[in-house]
């Protein structure tokens, strides 16, 4: 009896983690994001800037005291991000790629300084308007469809299939990768690119004892892709939406 209780709960596991794997591309964009980015490391760096977060509360208390004896006062808050994200690798390790490409997101949009959502309702939308290829869409169709939604940016990452074959000669042998990345930041205010550019990767990897993979090849590309964008958020998206308002005394 106790070997049959073992072994359905055994099996029940395993369905589990089969739904649980089998629905990570149906999942929300940004809980993907974050989830992959939630991890020990991100925590220490979490705590590690909490004596930042303190020091500018104090000066946004100085700033608001200075505020109030001149009549108006500045209003800040975390910019809205919507993201369009579009695996078209093709591979049998897509998971694995969305997930090294998200640490890089993760670690460039910190929730504590933007507010992510899932534009997979403005990819709807696009569709509907006959723009199916939103890398090669027109910025002016993408901001009509945003204007007036409260997103601030719109973020596009698309990867389009990557091509492997193997590469040999009489003492190695190998895998050589190519792929492309389009990449696009779009300021719906103010209707302008903040950053465009399609990353056109390649990458190879030799053995003299064989062995080398696709996959590993392959990775070696979005690592390094991933850390040109995580760059480019960094110096190109503002951290804040700021604008003036009159105070009103009663």
């Amino acid at each position: 009896m106790k070997k049959i209780v073992l072994l359905l709960l055994s099996l029940l596991m395993l369905v589990n983690s089969a739904t649980v794997f089998a629905k990570w591309s149906d999942r929300d964009i940004v809980e993907r994001i974050r989830t992959v980015g939630n991890t020990p490391a991100a925590q220490k760096k979490a705590d590690k800037i909490f004596s930042e977060r303190l020091k500018e509360a104090e000066a946004k208390r100085a700033r608001e005291r200075a505020e109030a004896e001149q009549g108006y006062r500045t209003v800040s808050r975390r910019p809205v991000v919507a993201i369009v994200y579009e695996n078209n690798a093709k591979t049998k390790y897509d998971n694995t790629i969305d997930k090294k490409l998200f640490e890089y997101l993760d670690a460039a949009l910190p929730v504590r300084t933007y507010e992510l959502i899932d534009g997979r309702d403005y990819k709807a939308q696009l569709a509907e308007n006959g723009i199916e290829d939103i890398a090669d869409a027109e910025r002016a169709d993408i901001v009509d469809i945003l204007a007036g939604s409260g997103v601030d940016y719109f973020l596009y990452l698309g990867i389009n299939p990557v091509q492997v074959k193997d590469k040999g000669s009489l003492f190695a042998a190998g895998k050589i990768a190519n792929t492309s990345l389009p990449f696009r930041i779009i300021d719906i205010n103010n209707n302008k690119y903040i950053y465009t550019k399609t990353y056109t990767e390649s990458a190879k990897t030799m053995s003299a004892i064989g062995g080398v993979g696709s996959k590993s090849v392959t990775l070696e590309i979005m690592t390094r892709v991933g850390k040109q964008i995580q760059a480019a958020i960094e110096s190109r998206l503002p951290k804040t939406i700021s604008y003036t308002e009159q105070i009103v005394r009663e």
